[in-house]
């Protein structure tokens, strides 16, 4: 065996060590971003990483994604599929906890009367607070189970501010839009 023929085959071998490291680094790139994506679906994001795998092997460009090959993602990464349609968004959190399983099947009316006793500050002081935030005249204040808190709603100028029932401190302010 000559010396340029064993160079030739170390040449080869190491190249094809570095083109398998290259491999092993994209795989786990890929594995990686699936992670950090929050995939909650693993047979979804394996088959995912396979494609991607075949697509390096075959020095073809990653034409998919997971989107592809599992469906939308929302923000967190997580199959937008079955989530709940009656959570509310942004989540807020009052002082005061109700326990939603106690209200179900009531109408508004009845739902906001036995809310009342719950309630630790008065609509009046509801509406001072929101005022302080949202300058102008009250148009309609409610007290809701806003997803196990207990908020006072206060409508003012196209707003509705959301005020802790239990504290009086404003939660949260958005634009009045059309009820679902």
């Amino acid at each position: 065996m000559s010396l340029t023929s064993l160079f030739e085959r170390r040449l080869f071998l190491g190249v094809a060590v570095l083109a398998l490291l290259g491999l092993a680094g994209a795989a786990v790139t890929i594995t990686s971003r699936g992670a950090s994506a929050g995939n909650d679906n693993p047979a979804c994001a394996t088959q995912d990483e396979a494609d991607d795998a075949d697509e390096s092997a075959s020095e073809e460009a990653d034409t998919d994604s997971i989107e592809d090959e599992c469906g939308p993602q929302d923000e967190a990464g997580d199959s937008t599929e079955g989530d709940a349609d009656d959570v509310q968004d942004p989540q807020l959190t009052g002082s005061i906890r109700v326990d939603e399983s106690q209200y179900t099947g009531l109408s508004e009316t009845e739902e906001s009367a036995a809310l009342a006793s719950l309630a630790t500050i008065t609509p009046e002081q509801a509406i001072a607070a929101a005022q302080a935030e949202v300058p102008g005249d009250s148009q309609k204040v409610e007290l809701d189970n806003e997803n196990g808190s207990l908020v006072y709603s206060v409508e003012i100028g196209g707003k509705d501010v959301k005020v802790d029932a239990g504290t009086g401190a404003v939660l949260h302010v958005e634009l009045d839009g059309p009820e679902d």
